[in-house]
């Protein structure tokens, strides 16, 4: 198996089949009786990544042909991880565009499933936003009819929400509806605190780590898991016990990130989001990220963030928040640095913390150390048929994209999601810590063994097959977030 082929299945709709979402061909190694009356392009786009890859290739086209079995031997234990982030969309778009589509989950999850036999396990998972109503989402993608279908058909398919706190509406504060915390049951195997140390790539920083921040979430507990050495993030055990992971996310650009993909969609492996550091507060002058230079609004609104994130009560939080929706406007006049919250190309915070727990689902043991050795692969199928752009990852406008793409390696694969999007994918802050490692980050715990020009592009369609990642030419042409444009396309 090649670590650097991705593969990319081009299959000419950006239109979601229904569910259940099984095939409408009878491939020789369906392990069901059903069939789909209508024509289903997802399914045969994953199969045709699957094929791309040459994964079992000596029996491809047979009824015992098993394309994960190179991964998953029977009886392990197999996480399915896609991004499940939020169950609307705040501008009124098609809400799709944010979440992994069930039928791109379903198409995996079967060749999963028939890999591990009757005695491993396939559990799918993840830790949306608090304010994400999880059986809205699981609606809004399909899984729910996804797991019934399952269950059925004697091959159960647990779901689990990944989160220790959730927030609900709540009605009684004379400002209108405000939402507060509830403890959530989140992991049934618990979560252990994973300390990275001096592993973290925060950690020869010159960053106050009192300064980290995560927008709407309280800054003091962020200094609970960051400062006097240590790098905690709190990991579910669904991921640290999982003996293999797939990776299912969505194709999206990113506010903070620039793009969200493979790599980042493993911020859904924590139980608390107090623990992730996604900027660091101020400007680069005074050892921050948030903002490109100095500006009174900007730092007020950042204040009255962290307000909001600590009040303890209602009505605390909700005139916070009425008055950063206030500032909002005085920021919109900024023009081409209308940026804030670290939603710009400076952001050089989530990116690291991105890269530690891609390091910890790599090479994380089941104690919550790092073995020098790789613990579990991770193969990666990303969602491209509707994709989004401009203001992703939770606000996108949906971008018709109609892609497929799999591989091996999770850094492998971003950049050329990067690359098809229309972006450098070294100008990707995330992309360049893994593939261009300073003195500063280290090149302990790799993430790729092999450089972006050395990353090998399959495809049956002529467009992307063998398509140079450091070059410019043909791509989508995903419209950027504001804080990015013109600093990362081709």
């Amino acid at each position: 198996m090649k670590e650097n082929a991705v593969a990319v299945a081009d299959i000419g709709t950006s239109r979601y089949p229904d569910a259940p979402f099984s095939p409408s061909v009878r491939y020789p190694e369906y392990p069901y009786e059903d069939l789909s009356g209508e024509p289903n392009p997802v399914y045969a786009g994953v199969r045709e990544c699957l094929m791309q890859l040459g994964l079992d290739q000596a029996r491809a086209g047979r009824a015992d042909w098993n394309p994960l079995g190179e991964l998953i031997q029977p009886g392990m234990r197999v996480l399915v991880k896609p991004n499940l982030v939020r169950h609307y969309h705040p501008k009124g778009l098609d809400p799709v565009s944010i979440v992994t589509h069930g039928s791109v989950i379903r198409a995996i999850a079967d060749y999963a499933l028939k890999a591990v036999g009757e005695t491993g396990e396939v559990v799918l998972a993840d830790a949306p936003l608090q304010s994400c109503d999880f059986p809205s989402v699981l609606r809004l993608a399909g899984v729910d009819s996804l797991a019934e279908y399952y269950r059925k058909r004697g091959s159960p398919v647990e779901v689990r929400d990944l989160r220790l706190l959730r927030a609900v509406v709540e009605k009684r504060s004379l400002l209108g509806k405000v939402l507060v915390q509830q403890a959530n049951a989140g992991d049934p195997l618990g979560y252990t605190q994973v300390d990275l140390g001096s592993k973290s790539l925060h950690a020869r920083r010159n960053v106050d780590p009192a300064a980290y921040r995560v927008t709407c979430y309280d800054p003091s507990r962020m200094g609970r898991h960051h400062g006097r050495g240590r790098h905690e993030y709190v990991i579910a055990n669904t991921l640290l016990d999982a003996d293999v992971v797939i990776n299912v996310p969505k194709m999206k650009t990113h506010h903070k990130a620039g793009i969200t993909g493979a790599l980042k969609n493993f911020i859904g492996i924590n139980g608390h989001k107090d623990c992730l550091p996604h900027h660091a507060k101020g400007h680069p002058l005074e050892g921050g990220d948030e903002y490109a230079r100095a500006d009174w609004t900007k730092r007020l609104d950042s204040w009255l963030l962290d307000a909001a994130g600590a009040a303890a009560g209602p009505a605390s939080r909700k005139s916070a928040a009425v008055l950063h929706r206030m500032l909002y406007a005085v920021h919109m006049r900024h023009g081409p640095e209308s940026f804030w919250e670290g939603s710009w190309f400076g952001n050089d915070t989530i990116s690291r913390t991105t890269v530690d727990l891609n390091r910890i689902v790599r090479y994380g043991t089941r104690g919550g150390g790092l073995s020098e050795e790789v613990q579990r692969p991770v193969f990666s199928l990303v969602d491209g048929v509707l994709a989004g752009e401009k203001d992703g990852p939770l606000a996108p406008t949906p971008k018709p994209a109609g892609l497929l793409v799999a591989g091996l390696n999770p850094a492998a694969v971003d950049a050329v999601l990067a690359r098809l999007m229309g972006y450098r994918p070294l100008s990707i802050p995330t992309l360049r810590h893994v593939f261009a490692p300073s003195e500063e980050t280290g090149s302990r715990f790799p993430l790729a063994c092999f450089p972006v020009g050395g990353i090998e592009i399959r495809s049956r369609h002529p467009r992307w097959n063998g398509i140079e990642l450091e070059k410019g030419g043909d791509s989508l042409r995903f419209e950027a977030h504001q804080g990015w444009k013109g600093h990362v396309e081709i």
